[in-house]
């Protein structure tokens, strides 16, 4: 599978993919943007009226005009607040939608893509990608430039009124900002890749420990939860040592930001105190740069923080990326057909060549006709290439070489949802999501009704402990139906097949992780399931093999034998019969007794 591979991409061209994302909620922001300017103006003019009460009021002791202009802060102080409110209504729902939209897009790019690519990564990782690395990004995208944008109109709304009150200390005063600017390129060039390498360590964290919560039972049946315990600590060390590297980092440049960014106050006090000495400049003057200070390096520190953030949200928005950008192998081909319904279930392979790893084909040069209704049992040792014959049916691969052919029509040229529509599967592991086994029943069907849903279950042998559940069919079965045996499990995926009405089914090892007891009731729901369906079976109970139509052999990645089992059986030096005779489809002795 082919990737985009943003770390190639230059930081400004990811901080800006970033940005664009704001673009759907553009008249939102644009509105709350005017508010922040409005609130803004409101927090720059009260030292205005500092200078005006004391060069003009005081002087002239004229006290109807110190009346007007403090009435005149009330009022603005009024309007500040209120535009404060709207703009971080409007803004946060704007932050909010495109949380819900990222993860959204995100989740439909990861439910779009194939197996081969989940086979590459690990879940956890793909989970903090749509959580930890959203957030990050939500918090720069909204709060923080709502942040940037405010802090900056003060900044420059400051350093407009600094030039206007008195140029020439105006431009004195605003001299260290120019080393600070280039103090913050310094320090964004070193903590760059630390923030990359966080980002990836904590995403290998939350990986383990989605494999760790998973896999608890293994964990504790082989005493290992030292070595595991040990293993998650090296990773979040490895993490805690790059967040300490730039804390450190920080550290040690922003004070020295900090200091030379204050040393601004010292020029406005030496500078405003000379030039008013010289009678340049006036008291009240002096009084509104003081006052103003705190609106000019206050949200200079700001800034210097924001940039911190920025910086982290590059590292997350690279890991976003990555997920959105990645191509998808299996999709809908320009042109795509909807297979027609309902299939008569013709199945071809042509010459089929395929491999997880093209290096290491697992299947060659394999061509096989399944004619509509029939039921036909591939058998082989693990790893021949049985459960990948199912999946090229159900699209989940492309092949390498060759074409998979469904009522004459090339799966390649149909759409997925019309082709898995048509399909009903019940494979050796069952998955069930934590609702409710009602719920459950009917995931390939939702509209069906209850009686239906218990209409199938009866079919599958599964009604009787479904009804005895606490809450019978509204029992929540459990995050993968931990509430239920391998059997039961097992039997409403049968039940759940057999409620789609498919006419091609693909059985993956049905029966294999089920206990005893359970078995022949499953083989009995199976049998009602596959009536009158074109069904693949893949089986190490040689039970389903006996009662096919044909079977198929395969090893190492070919069709060793093929034909119905009666036959297969006669033949003289059949695998099929060593199979039979050894009760395992893993026994495929040759005629000349080799593997």
């Amino acid at each position: 599978m082919k990737n985009a591979h943003p770390s190639t991409e230059r930081e400004p061209g990811t901080l800006g993919r970033l940005y664009s994302l704001i673009l759907p909620y553009r008249t939102t922001v644009a509105a709350g943007l005017a508010c922040l300017i409005l609130s803004v103006a409101a927090e720059l003019y009260p030292p205005l009226v500092w200078q005006q009460v004391v060069d003009i009021g005081l002087a002239q002791r004229d006290w109807t005009y110190i009346g007007w202009q403090l009435a005149v802060l009330v009022l603005v102080f009024g309007l500040g607040q209120v535009c404060s409110a709207v703009r971080g209504v409007l803004l946060e729902r704007a932050g909010q939608q495109l949380t819900l939209d990222l993860r959204l897009r995100m989740h439909a790019k990861l439910q779009s893509q194939s197996a081969a690519y989940f086979a590459q990564r690990r879940t956890g990782d793909l989970l903090a990608r749509l959580t930890a690395d959203v957030e990050s990004v939500q918090d720069v995208l909204i709060r923080g430039t709502d942040s940037v944008v405010a802090n900056a109109l003060r900044v420059f709304g400051v350093a407009a009124i600094f030039i206007a009150l008195q140029p020439a200390l105006g431009l004195i005063v605003l001299l260290p900002m120019l080393l600070v600017g280039l103090l913050l390129m310094r320090y964004n060039r070193r903590v760059r890749p630390v923030y990359r390498a966080a980002r990836r360590r904590l995403g290998e964290l939350s990986a383990q420990i989605s494999d760790n919560i998973n896999g608890v039972r293994v964990i504790q049946a082989f005493a290992q939860d030292r070595r595991v315990a040990a293993a998650l600590e090296r990773i979040g060390r490895e993490l805690y040592g790059q967040q300490v590297r730039a804390v450190m980092l920080r550290n040690r440049v922003f004070p020295l930001i900090r200091w030379v960014a204050n040393f601004g106050n010292v020029l406005m006090l030496g500078g405003g105190v000379w030039f008013i000495m010289r009678g340049q400049f006036t008291l009240g003057g002096l009084l509104a740069y003081r006052g103003y200070g705190r609106y000019f390096y206050g949200p200079i520190d700001d800034l210097v923080n924001i940039n911190d953030l920025l910086q982290q949200a590059a590292a997350a928005g690279r890991r976003i990326f990555e997920v959105l950008d990645a191509d998808v192998s299996i999709a809908d081909a320009p042109g795509s057909r909807a297979l027609p319904a309902p299939l008569r279930g013709d199945i071809r392979f042509e010459r089929v060549s395929f491999g997880y790893d093209p290096a290491r084909p697992v299947l060659h040069d394999i061509s096989l006709h399944i004619r509509p209704g029939e039921r036909v049992a591939l058998l082989g040792p693990s790893g021949a290439g049985k459960s990948t014959l199912l999946a090229l049916v159900a699209r989940l691969y492309d092949p390498d070489a060759g074409r998979v052919s469904v009522d004459g029509h090339d799966l390649s040229e149909v759409t997925l949802a019309s082709l898995r529509a048509q399909i009903g599967q019940v494979a050796q592991e069952t998955f069930l999501f934590n609702t409710s086994a009602f719920e459950n029943l009917r995931f390939g069907r939702p509209d069906a009704s209850r009686a239906e849903a218990e209409d199938a279950a009866r079919a599958a042998n599964a009604h009787a402990f479904l009804a005895a559940l606490p809450e019978g069919y509204d029992t929540l079965v459990g995050e993968r139906g931990v509430k239920l045996s391998g059997g039961q499990k097992q039997r409403l995926a049968v039940a759940r097949a057999l409620l789609t009405n498919a006419p091609l089914l693909l059985l993956d090892e049905p029966t294999s992780a089920v206990e005893p007891e359970s078995e022949a009731l499953i083989i009995e729901a199976l049998e009602r399931l596959m009536r009158g369906r074109t069904t693949l079976i893949v089986s190490h109970r040689l039970s389903l093999a006996r009662s096919a139509d044909r079977v198929v052999v395969i090893a190492d990645g070919r069709i060793a034998e093929d034909g119905p089992p009666g036959e297969l059986m006669a033949r003289p030096g059949s695998r099929f019969a060593a199979m039979l005779a050894a009760d395992t489809p893993e026994a495929l002795v040759g005629p000349n007794g080799q593997e």
